[in-house]
């Protein structure tokens, strides 16, 4: 049995616990709204990686994916590709803001908001490149599915 599982299940729960955690911080923070900000946004973050600790635990478990239908990916495929436009815009804009302020406090939560963009721009680009498109074979795919990896290579029971 692969550890795996296990490992992840325990980085969610402590994922989800943290985000607890952070999130009563934040809240009882009465006097400063940016630190109340930067706990609560860490907070999220913390949500975030427990939710995506729980989709690992799918995909390496013994739980079936449903498939991606082609209808499916068309929609997601315009949305990524709206959002990737609005993230290279927030980039933008953030980046050019960064060079405008002088305030090391506002620097270092602006400068954090950049980064998130970029991150998220690239896992937006990434997800758009090796996950929401249709799969298309290639000839030689096709005729090593067919006689190479078949177990009865392309004739039917052996």
């Amino acid at each position: 049995m692969s550890e795996v599982p296990v490992i992840l299940s325990r980085l969610a729960e402590a994922e989800s616990k943290y985000a607890e955690e952070l999130r009563k911080l934040a809240s009882s923070i009465r006097y400063t709204a940016a630190l109340s900000a930067i706990f609560a946004a860490l907070s999220k973050d913390s949500e975030k990686h427990a939710e995506l600790y729980e989709s690992l635990l799918k995909i390496v478990g013994e739980t079936a994916q449903p498939r991606i239908f082609n209808e499916d990916l068309k929609l997601v495929g315009e949305a990524i590709d709206r959002h990737i436009e609005t993230e290279r815009r927030m980039i933008e804009e953030s980046r050019k803001l960064l060079d405008k302020i002088e305030d090391s406090r506002v620097r270092l939560l602006l400068a954090a908001i950049y980064e998130d963009e970029v991150k998220h721009h690239k896992l937006l680009t990434d997800i758009k490149d090796k996950i929401a498109k249709i799969q298309t074979l290639t000839e030689e795919e096709f005729w090593n599915a067919v006689w190479r990896d078949s177990p009865w290579h392309g004739a039917p029971g052996g």
